[in-house]
This record gives structure tokens, C-alpha cells and sequence, in this order.
């Protein structure tokens, strides 16, 4: 009787399997639950499918939300609703795939399919059948003896990943050589471009001075209406001279001042009254705002270039005799 039973349940889930469920309304709207096996062994996947076909032109059907847990069991992904339509019959198909972590009967609920009537009739709920799955434990021998269980073992890295290893390291051993020879390269060149560079040559005052005088001279300054300019640089020029060829305080005094210093260089006693054109004439320029004429512009270039190079040839000269005398003296 108990085998009678038992013969019966299994032909009873057998049947729920192959035919799955099908619930019509009339001849318009099909609704269906189906699975792919009736049992599974804990933790395996399970295919649940729901689908619908009805005619798109009569009605329209709204699938039912699965919610992610359910009577123990847990849904792993949901595919995306799948249409097969054409003029007469649409199918809608969703895939769902579950599992079941517990141990025994189980059953899949049915789902309410809503169904929209395009002619105005009132909507109305179809449902599938609930399906029944059997979970089984994985299979144990008894008959043999419990294995010990196995310490924790180092797992062994694969070639492939030793030799990405490797070939990492030997490219960063290579990135750090070339940038540090790039280093020490470029180090040397400057070096040698310091040790190659041509020292710079220092002029005599003298010289510096008329080679400032020749530039402002090709600057066409006074042509072009910039008098003020360049009387300006003019006297500046003349005033470097002489503190640098004569150690003379000449920067923040007035022409005046100045005049009364260059009184006592012997070198300068010829060009006392040149130097004094020289400045009067730029006195008259920067604070009077008098516009000289092209000849007094021309007059105080050459008067500056004389000086310097007349002063110049007095100072050597006086130099020269006086080391004569210190050497006929010794």
C-alpha cells in the first residue's frame, strides 16, 4: 500500500513536469508556468519560464513582478521579457533562473497575469498552476570513513603569471636604467657646455662707453622725437664712464655737483667745458623742456665721444709716466 503511494506521488510530479501549466481563459488569452526538471540537488539552478500568448488586437497582458526570495527560494537572474508576435498571436516569455538551499518539497506559487481587454470590457486576473519541486541533498557513503580534514595548502602561481611577473620587473629595471642614464647624459652635456662656454670679455670704460654712445647713436632717438630720452641716456653714459674709470660719485648728484668733482681729475681738465655743454644742454632738455637744434643734438654726441677718448688717453699717459718714475726712482 505504501509503495502504491509513493508510485502514485512521483507519477503525480511527473506529470506537473512534462505537462507544466497551462490555465486558458476562453479561446483568446493563454497564460503558462513551466520548469525545466522537477528536482534538483541543493544550490543547483532552476529555469522558471512564464509566458503568455494572446491577440494583440484584442487584449493585452501584464506580467507578474517575481520578487527576489521566495518560499525558499532565491532568484539568481531574470532575463528580459522575449516577444514573438505577428498579426494574430503574440508571445511574451520571461526567463527566470532560481535556486533552493533547503532540503525537501517545495512549491513554485502562481502568478496573476492581468489582462487589459481592448474593447473596453473590465480587466480580469488569469493565474498558473504552482509547481511542486523536490530539493535533494548531495548523496553521502556512510560506508566509508570520514576523511581528516586537509590543512591549508599554498596555492601554487601558474607560469603564465610568473613570467608577467617577470616581465614586469625586467620592464621597470628598464624604464629606471634609461632615466638613469638620461640623467647622468644630460649632467655631462651641461658640464661640458659650462666648461666650453666662451668667457664673456670685459670692455675697458672707455671702450664700453663708446660702444654705448655708437647704439644710442644708431637709435635715432632725437629724429623721432624722443630728445628727452636721449639726452638722458647720453648723460648716463658719460656718468658711468666716470665712475667707473675715475671711482667718481657720480650718480644721485646734479650737474653742478658733478662739475665740481671733475675740477680735480687732471685727466679731465681739457674737457671741462665740453662736459659742461653736455649736461647743460640735457638740463635744459629733461626740466626746461627746450628742444635743441640737430647741431646742438650732433654737438653734444661728439663732445661725449671726444671726451671719453681724449680723458682716456690723459689718464694711461699719466699712468705710464708714473710707473717711469717709480722705476727710475728705484
Amino acid at each position: 500500500m505504501m509503495r502504491k503511494f509513493k508510485l502514485h506521488k512521483i507519477i503525480l510530479t511527473s506529470v506537473y513536469f512534462l505537462l507544466s501549466t497551462v490555465v486558458s481563459f476562453g479561446q483568446d488569452v493563454q497564460v503558462k508556468a513551466s520548469i525545466n526538471k522537477n528536482q534538483i540537488e541543493i544550490g543547483d539552478a532552476l529555469e522558471l519560464k512564464l509566458s503568455a500568448t494572446f491577440n494583440p488586437t484584442q487584449t493585452k497582458v501584464q506580467f507578474p513582478i517575481v520578487s527576489d526570495t521566495f518560499n525558499h527560494f532565491e532568484v539568481i537572474e531574470k532575463a528580459k521579457i522575449d516577444t514573438q508576435s505577428n498579426r494574430e498571436k503574440n508571445t511574451i516569455t520571461q526567463t527566470i533562473l532560481i535556486s533552493n538551499y533547503d532540503s525537501g518539497q517545495w512549491k513554485i506559487p502562481s502568478y496573476a497575469f492581468e489582462i487589459l481587454p481592448m474593447q473596453g470590457s473590465a480587466p480580469y486576473i488569469l493565474n498558473s498552476d504552482s509547481l511542486f519541486i523536490n530539493v535533494n541533498t548531495i548523496a553521502v557513503d556512510t560506508s566509508k570513513p570520514f576523511m581528516p580534514i586537509m590543512a591549508i595548502r599554498a596555492a601554487k602561481m601558474p607560469m603564465k603569471t610568473i613570467v608577467i611577473y617577470v616581465a614586469g620587473i625586467l620592464i621597470i629595471v628598464a624604464i629606471l636604467g634609461f632615466l638613469i642614464w638620461y640623467f647622468i647624459k644630460t649632467l655631462r652635456e651641461k658640464n661640458n657646455q659650462s666648461k666650453a662656454k666662451i668667457p664673456e670679455i670685459k670692455l675697458l670704460p672707455h671702450d664700453k662707453a663708446i660702444q654705448n654712445l655708437m647704439q644710442l647713436e644708431s637709435q635715432n632717438l632725437w629724429q623721432n622725437g624722443q630728445e628727452k630720452t636721449y639726452h638722458t641716456l647720453l648723460t648716463d653714459t658719460i656718468r658711468t664712464y666716470l665712475e667707473e674709470q675715475f671711482n667718481m660719485d657720480v650718480f644721485e648728484k646734479t650737474s653742478s655737483e658733478l662739475m665740481q668733482q671733475i675740477k680735480k681729475q687732471k685727466a679731465l681738465s681739457n674737457s671741462r667745458q665740453a662736459l659742461r655743454t653736455i649736461f647743460e644742454t640735457a638740463d635744459l632738455v629733461k626740466f626746461a623742456k627746450n628742444k635743441p637744434t640737430e647741431e646742438e643734438h650732433l654737438q653734444s654726441m661728439e663732445l661725449a665721444k671726444e671726451t671719453i677718448i681724449e680723458s682716456y688717453k690723459k689718464y694711461f699717459n699719466s699712468i705710464k709716466t708714473n710707473e717711469q718714475l717709480k722705476v727710475n726712482h728705484e
